[in-house]
């Protein structure tokens, strides 16, 4: 039977959207563009969310892009999404005028650096079929409010190969960081022990040892139970890495989220006595454990290995006793992962700038990803992590 002719539509909510057609879109991808996650950032009154969805004449839904318009008033969790930052900044240096790129328009997911499409499993090859005249729809709606930039953000290699092939020449694609994940399929962790160095071994035995004489102890939770105490523990973290989060901020971030995904959340919480001195927060989805913020006292924690501990070796024993297959330890510190066993994998950014940049913008990003991938290799000491692999010039095979 003809599938009939593809036409776009957009809606204002999640809510709109019929949910088990969704979830056959999302069925197998990350937790990033699943319908809890996409409903605690919709929210989020920060930006205005749109969905744009793809409807196949009466085969029903055939495509959703999440869409997010900033106005450009500061975001504390932004600036990780910011292009004039992430991309004006590298490439224009102090050229780039970050209030000349505002209003934005986002499209995918904007939160949780996994940008999947969210296209049917049933249009196969097509593909780009489906995704091309969204992401078109998208640039019209960018247009339409104004807007002096958009962008997509932080997709694998393989949705970064998608858009480039719906969008044809207009793809001019960063490479944006390396995102790390950590094997999680050991029979026990001496197995994961067995898979490092020497060195490395003995160096993870003696941070755990380290820790077990601490006397901290760790409880689990759920993200219900903690968010003012994780809150007040996670602005100095986030502090330390140049994001502009309130405490009261990452309360009202985390009560969204614990609103939609609590049933998903593991919090392991570290104390001195009764009082909370660290935490890691996870969510298992799928056969993923996708570790999302951390945070600490580090006055009361100096020199007892328990970021390691919290965020690297109690979730790999979790993750291979419960059947999980994958940590997802998402950017930064890559050196630390790196060491521990996580493999890097490109994630990718496709922007385009304010008018007066984008005919110079191709030859201005041609070469970048090598720049990146150079950039990397100094953050973790060499080609290791999967540097050293194809893929990090062009997600193109």
């Amino acid at each position: 039977m003809p599938r009939g002719r593809l036409r776009v539509e957009l809606v204002d909510r999640l809510g709109a959207i019929d949910r088990p057609s969704f979830e056959e879109l999302a069925a197998g991808r990350s937790l990033m563009v699943s319908w809890p996650y996409l409903l605690a950032v919709e929210e989020d009154p920060s930006l205005d969310a749109r969905y744009l969805l793809a409807v196949q004449g009466e085969s029903g839904l055939a495509g959703v892009l999440p869409c997010y318009l900033w106005d450009g008033r500061p975001v504390p969790a932004m600036d990780t999404y910011d292009p004039a930052e992430m991309g004006g900044g590298w490439l224009l240096g102090n050229r780039c005028r970050s209030a000349e790129w505002r209003p934005t328009l986002f499209m995918g997911t904007r939160s949780g650096y996994v940008n999947e499409w969210l296209v049917h499993p049933r249009e196969g090859d097509s593909v780009a079929g489906v995704l091309g005249p969204m992401l078109q729809a998208a640039v019209g709606l960018a247009r339409q409010a104004g807007c002096a930039s958009w962008a997509a953000m932080w997709m694998p290699s393989k949705a970064a190969s998608q858009l480039a092939e719906a969008l044809g020449p207009a793809s001019h694609l960063m490479l944006g960081s390396g995102s790390a994940s950590l094997d999680a399929g050991f029979p026990d962790f001496e197995a994961y022990l067995a898979s490092l160095s020497s060195s490395r071994r003995h160096a993870v035995r003696r941070e755990r040892t380290r820790f077990a004489a601490s006397g901290l102890q760790v409880t689990e939770a759920r993200l219900s139970e903690c968010c003012e105490a994780l809150a007040r523990l996670a602005a100095p973290l986030q502090a330390r890495y140049g994001h502009r989060h309130t405490a009261s901020e990452l309360e009202a971030e985390f009560s969204r989220q614990a609103r939609q995904l609590d049933h998903c959340s593991w919090v392991l919480i570290c104390r001195r006595g009764e009082r909370p001195v660290g935490f890691t927060l996870f969510y298992r989805w799928g056969h993923t454990l996708y570790g999302r913020a951390a945070g600490f006292d580090y006055q009361e924690v100096a020199g007892t290995a328990a970021y390691f501990n919290l965020a690297f070796y109690l979730p790999l024993e979790h993750a291979i006793r419960t059947g999980a297959r994958e940590l997802h330890l998402g950017l930064a510190s890559w050196q630390a992962k790196v060491v521990r066993g996580a493999r890097l994998e490109p994630s990718w950014l496709w922007i385009t700038p304010p008018r007066r940049w984008r005919s110079s913008w191709p030859e201005l990003v041609r070469g970048q990803p090598l720049g990146v991938r150079a950039w990397l290799e100094q953050q973790v000491g060499g080609p290791r992590g999967g540097l050293d692999q194809p893929g990090w010039d062009s997600p193109l095979p």
